[in-house]
C-alpha cells in the first residue's frame, strides 16, 4: 500500500489556439491556460475470493468540455502492470441496467457507431461512450518507470489516435464523452490500495481478528516520484468532480474513515451481476449475483469549489473482520494434552529408574524425551537468569559510577 495515482495530458499547440480563438469570437476569453474539464469515477472492488476475481479498480473518465488541446493523456500507477491487466468496460455497460447503476440516472442506449455509442436521458444526449483497445499497438500502451527509491511504476499512455476519435465525435455535436476501463490488481498490485494486519495471535485464540487498511490517492503531488512530478507539471486537467466508490463484503466492518462518506448502501445483485462478469456472458451469473448481494458500497465525493478544480483526492478507511479459528484451537489443545501426558509418563519412568536398588528396566523413549525437555528448559532458565544477573550487575555498576561522580563534584 502506498503511492498515488496521477492523471495529466500533453497539449496540442493548434488545439489550444483553436480554443482561444473560439473564446475570443464568443466574447468569453479567459486569461491563463485553458484546461479541459473532466469528471472522474473510481470503483475499488475489494473482496479476495478463491473462485471469483473481485479485486480490481474501475476507472471512468468523463470529458465535459472540448478536447481540442489534448494530444494524449496519461495515468500513472505506482506498481508494475501490463496491457493484460487492463480491460475495456464499454460493452459491459450495455448489459441490463448497468448504465443506470453507473451514472445513477435513467440512461438509455442511443445511436451506435464504430467503437462508440451514444446514450440519452429524457430524450436528450447524455454522453457518448467510447471503446478503448488495450491490446498491443492499440489505443493504449503501458510503459514501466523506475523510481528514485528503486520501486517500479507504470505509465498508461492514452495515445493520439484515441484522442483524435474523441475530438471527431465532439465535432459532430457530442461534447460529452466517456471511457471506462478496469485495472485488475494482481501480483505486486494486489496491495496497491489495501493492506491486511493480524491484530492478535492466531495460535492462541479461537477467534482471529483482521484489520484491513484501505487508502486511495489521486494527484497527491507530495507523493509523486521525481520523474512523474516533471512529466505532470504542465498538463493538469480541470477536475470538476471525483466520485470514489469502495465496495466491500458485509463481513468487513468499517471502523474508521478520514472523512465522512456521502452515502452508504447495499449493492443490488441483479443490477450489477453482468458488470462483474469479466466477459459479460452468462457463465457464473448466479454466483456473481450472490456475491453482489453480500456487498456494501461506500461513496465519497469531491466537487470543485469557487472556480477552483479538485487538485488532489485522498480517502482512507479501515475495516475489521473476524474468522473462527476453533479447529486450530482444538488441535492445539489436543496436542498439548497428549504431549503433557507423555512427559508425565517419562518423568515417572525416570524417577523409578534413578532409585537405587529398584529392579526396573531403563526408561523408554518417553523418559529420554522428558530428559531432553528438562535440559532445554534448564538452559532457557539459566540463560534468562544470566541475562537478569548481568542486567543487575550493569545497573549496579552504573549506579556506583553515578554516585562516585556526584560525590566527587561535591568534594571539589
Amino acid at each position: 500500500m502506498g503511492g498515488t495515482l496521477a492523471l495529466w495530458y500533453d497539449e496540442r499547440e493548434t488545439g489550444a489556439e483553436i480554443i482561444r480563438d473560439a473564446q475570443r469570437i464568443l466574447g468569453i476569453e479567459q486569461s491563463g491556460i485553458v484546461r479541459p474539464e473532466v469528471e472522474l469515477h473510481f470503483n475499488l472492488w475489494r473482496d479476495l475470493n478463491a473462485s471469483l476475481e473481485t479485486n480490481f479498480l474501475d476507472v471512468g473518465i468523463r470529458v465535459r468540455s472540448s478536447f481540442q488541446q489534448v494530444k494524449q493523456f496519461y495515468l500513472y500507477v505506482p506498481r508494475r502492470i501490463g496491457n493484460d491487466d487492463l480491460q475495456d468496460l464499454s460493452q459491459m455497460l450495455k448489459f441490463g441496467q448497468t448504465l443506470d447503476a453507473v451514472f445513477n440516472s435513467v440512461v438509455a442506449l442511443g445511436d451506435q457507431g464504430d467503437r462508440y455509442y451514444r446514450t440519452v436521458e429524457s430524450g436528450r444526449h447524455f454522453t457518448t461512450v467510447h471503446s478503448v483497445d488495450f491490446r498491443l499497438n492499440g489505443d493504449v500502451r503501458v510503459e514501466s518507470l523506475e523510481n528514485d527509491d528503486g520501486s517500479t511504476g507504470s505509465l498508461i499512455v492514452f495515445t493520439e489516435g484515441l484522442c483524435a476519435r474523441l475530438r471527431q465525435q465532439q465535432s459532430e455535436g457530442c461534447i460529452n464523452s466517456y471511457i471506462r476501463f478496469r485495472l485488475y490488481l494482481k501480483g505486486d498490485a494486489s496491495e496497491l490500495f489495501s493492506q491486511e494486519v493480524n491484530v492478535n495471535d492466531k495460535f492462541t485464540v479461537p477467534i482471529i481478528g483482521r484489520l484491513e487498511l484501505t487508502e486511495f490517492r489521486l494527484n497527491e503531488k507530495r507523493s509523486y516520484p521525481t520523474r512523474i512530478a516533471e512529466l505532470a507539471r504542465n498538463g493538469q486537467f480541470y477536475v470538476r468532480q471525483i466520485h470514489y466508490f469502495l465496495i466491500r463484503d458485509l463481513r468487513y466492518e468499517l471502523t474508521m474513515q478520514h472523512k465522512q462518506f456521502r452515502k452508504v448502501r447495499r449493492l443490488e445483485g441483479k443490477l450489477w451481476r453482468h458488470y462483474l462478469l469479466r466477459n459479460g456472458g452468462s457463465e457464473s451469473v448466479a454466483e456473481y449475483e450472490r456475491l453482489a448481494d453480500r456487498m456494501v458500497i461506500y461513496h465519497w465525493r469531491e466537487d470543485a469549489q469557487d472556480n477552483r478544480p479538485v487538485e488532489d483526492f485522498v480517502a482512507f478507511a479501515s475495516f475489521r473482520a473476524t474468522s473462527r479459528n476453533i479447529w486450530l484451537y482444538l488441535i492445539f489443545a489436543v496436542l498439548l494434552g497428549a504431549f503433557g501426558s507423555t512427559l508425565a509418563v517419562g518423568l515417572a519412568n525416570l524417577v523409578n529408574w534413578s532409585r537405587a536398588g529398584t529392579p526396573v528396566a531403563p526408561p523408554g523413549w518417553e523418559g529420554w524425551l522428558m530428559l531432553v525437555v528438562l535440559l532445554l528448559v534448564s538452559l532457557l532458565v539459566l540463560r534468562w537468569a544470566g541475562w537478569g544477573v548481568l542486567g543487575l550487575i550493569s545497573r549496579g555498576v552504573a549506579w556506583c559510577r553515578a554516585g562516585y561522580a556526584k560525590l566527587f563534584r561535591r568534594l571539589r
